[in-house]
């Protein structure tokens, strides 16, 4: 009863800036909605805020793209300590929590598969916690690798049971995450972009003329399984 339109507006926008698409940024608001006629139909409330909220324009699904083939060439060139997880999640299609719940035995090289039957969340202000299932049923499965994920995961340093691990070798929270992967577009962008040749360290800022997002990854992933003629 305390919760008003505005307050589904700023839980929207806060999604669409999180980069959910436009159609589930309209699945939110309709589940919301059901909600409240529940409550409308047990006497609970007598008004449905979610009616009069609006979804946002210009959400993630008008941004995410597949990386171009000269992007795709610098995530499979350029030394990173993001580079083991751009390339799961480019050669793998993992999202983010699959991927930061991923340990080596979960990798197995001679059967060239990977399998994903657990995610980590990122809960009290963005620490990691395992959570043994997927966001679905269908997303316990087990991933074949192509031959450049294989050759790539044979030559990778292991430093700790998870694959990619915070710099302690803990599972990466949500700010590790975040950290890591700024570095990764600023050194990307100091080598190939527009900084390219620049200082990274120089104060004033690095203008970012290649940017993408680990979604990025999961969407060329899609693109190369398309191309290569999977259904």
């Amino acid at each position: 009863s305390r919760i008003r339109t505005a307050d589904i507006n700023a839980f929207l926008i806060k999604s669409a800036e999180d980069g959910l698409s436009h159609g589930t940024l309209r699945k939110l608001r309709m589940t919301a909605s059901q909600i409240f006629k529940y409550a409308i139909q047990n006497r609970v409330i007598d008004f449905n805020p979610a009616d009069y909220a609006a979804v946002p324009d210009g959400s993630g699904s008008n941004k995410r793209r597949a990386l171009s083939e000269d992007e795709q060439r610098i995530v499979r060139e350029f030394p990173h300590r993001a580079q083991t997880a751009a390339m799961i999640m480019m050669y793998a299609g993992l999202r983010r929590g699959e991927l930061l719940a991923l340990t080596w035995p979960d990798i197995d090289i001679p059967a060239k598969t990977i399998i994903v039957n657990k995610s980590v969340e990122f809960i009290d202000g963005g620490n990691p916690h395992v959570k043994f299932g997927t966001k679905t049923d269908a997303g316990n499965r087990i991933i074949p690798m192509p031959d450049i994920l294989i050759d790539y995961l044979s030559n990778v340093q292991r430093k700790s049971l998870i694959v990619c691990p915070s710099a302690s070798g803990k599972y990466m929270s949500e700010t590790s995450w975040r950290r890591m992967w700024h570095s990764y577009m600023l050194d990307i962008n100091v080598e190939y972009g527009a900084a390219k040749g620049m200082n990274k360290r120089r104060p004033g800022g690095i203008p970012l003329s290649i940017e993408f997002t680990a979604h990025y990854l999961r969407h060329t992933y899609a693109t190369l399984l398309y191309k290569s003629g999977v259904d």
